[in-house]
């Protein structure tokens, strides 16, 4: 779970850089920077995380389905952003938007599911779960950035940034 915290905090940094600059390109870059990391928390997440709290947690299936909804919203959200220009007056209500989902997702994880899961599961367990996650970072680490200006018309970074690293979409 420290993984994913750090996961976390490498976000909010993300959204602090944006919160501090009015230069579109500079805002450009760090959306796709928020694109590319939450599609690769998301994946590790939904890989790594879910199956462990829907089988270690009371409620797990419905814990594990809320935050992977809040997820796919993001990824919604991240989307339709590929499709704005950050000089368009669309484009900073969908990245507070952005920023509220992740963080409601973030405060869900750090505030409930962490707490509970370091209770619930063993230390072995915990340990487990941390290499399962640690692997898939880095096999994430060895993807190399995906252009926004990628093949394939239609196809917004989100979605190429999941198939690279799932070999499928959503």
């Amino acid at each position: 779970m420290t993984l994913l915290t750090a996961d976390h905090h490498a976000v909010r940094d993300l959204f602090e850089g944006y919160r501090t600059t009015t230069d579109p390109e500079l805002r450009r870059q760090l959306v796709d920077r928020m694109t590319v990391a939450v599609v690769r928390h998301s994946v590790t997440e939904e890989v790594h995380l879910y199956p462990t709290v829907r089988k270690a947690l009371p409620n797990g299936d419905r814990i594990a389905d809320e935050e992977i909804e809040e997820l796919t919203e993001a990824e919604r959200i991240l989307s339709d952003l590929n499709a704005v220009d950050p000089r368009d007056r669309r484009f900073d209500p969908l990245v507070r938007e952005l920023m509220d989902v992740v963080s409601m997702h973030i405060r869900g994880e750090e505030d409930l599911v962490f707490p509970e899961l370091r209770e619930r599961l063993t230390p072995e367990e915990r340990m487990a779960l941390g290499l399962r996650v640690g692997e898939a970072a880095a096999a994430v680490q060895g993807v190399p950035p995906v252009s926004p200006e990628g093949p394939g018309p239609g196809r917004t970074l989100a979605a190429r940034v999941r198939e690279q690293l799932t070999g499928r979409t959503r």
